[in-house]
């Protein structure tokens, strides 16, 4: 029996043209936004981290990377494997699930958890072979999969399509991990698939604020928590929140809390 095979990609250019494999694929991004068609019916959805993708074989797709920075790691699980997984599943050796279609679903929290397993796993260990580690996360990460695909409804469809709540939640997602990118209004527009002003509209109406104001807010709480819990620099900081400047950085902190940055810090530990 083949076993199931992995790989991580963390190539910001990623890209493949239309294609499929024999195998089943699971794709997991970690961070970043993918573009995933369905090439048989030619819709086309964002995927953002915290979301799978689930291939059959056979069916032909592209994907590519929407921003500077994604990583996700790929799943080739073999029809005679996804078998095995299937009744191991249900638990009763004589007892077949119905084969997962094509979708793309939430992650839970245990397949975030058992995903960060694999990666602590898959380090280089001159000591250690993790090799049979790797295996048994890799076949939980399918069932875990499993039991969402075949529990809840898929939510591949055109992103244009999609409830403008949902939407709104993928690109407050996305966000959230990709906070210390220099994120426009145009980009993200562009990156799912809807107007500028569609998403503005969107944002306002299921947030209350604009795609600015929450991008600053989440801006100022990270970088509250980093101040208060880390030794960085506030310049460190200011990168790693998205903002081209310490003084940038300063000008929001004084705005929000009356205060500079270094300031906001000492204060804390008084």
């Amino acid at each position: 029996m083949r076993e199931i095979y992995s790989v991580f990609n963390s190539n910001g250019a990623y890209e493949t043209g239309a294609h499929e494999h024999d195998e089943f694929m699971l794709m997991v991004p970690e961070h970043g936004l993918l573009r995933f068609k369905d090439e048989q019916t030619g819709r086309t959805t964002s995927v953002v981290d915290r979301q799978f993708v689930l291939v059959p074989p056979q069916w032909s797709h592209s994907s590519s990377s929407l921003t500077a920075s994604q990583g996700h790691v790929a799943f080739y699980v073999d029809p005679d494997y996804m078998n095995f997984a299937l009744r191991d599943l249900s638990g009763d050796a004589n007892r077949l699930l119905r084969l997962p279609t094509l979708g793309i679903w939430h992650a839970s929290a245990p397949l975030h958890h058992l995903l960060l397993t694999k990666k602590a796993f898959s380090q280089p260990d001159p000591y250690i072979d993790r090799r049979r580690q790797i295996t048994q996360t890799d076949h939980l990460l399918l069932l875990e999969c499993l039991a969402i695909s075949l529990s809840q409804p898929s939510l591949q469809r055109s992103s244009t399509e999609r409830h403008g709540a949902a939407l709104v939640r993928d690109v407050q997602r996305y966000l959230n991990g990709n906070l210390d990118q220099a994120n426009s209004l145009d980009e993200l527009a562009a990156a799912f698939h809807i107007s500028r002003r569609h998403l503005t509209r969107l944002f306002a109406q299921h947030t209350g604020l604009s795609v600015l104001a929450y991008l600053q807010q989440l801006r100022l709480e990270r970088a509250g928590n980093l101040l208060l819990h880390t030794r960085l620099s506030v310049l460190e900081i200011a990168n790693s929140v998205g903002l081209e400047s310490p003084s940038h950085l300063a000008h929001l902190f004084r705005r929000a809390h009356g205060c500079a940055p270094d300031e906001f810090r000492r204060q804390a530990q008084h």
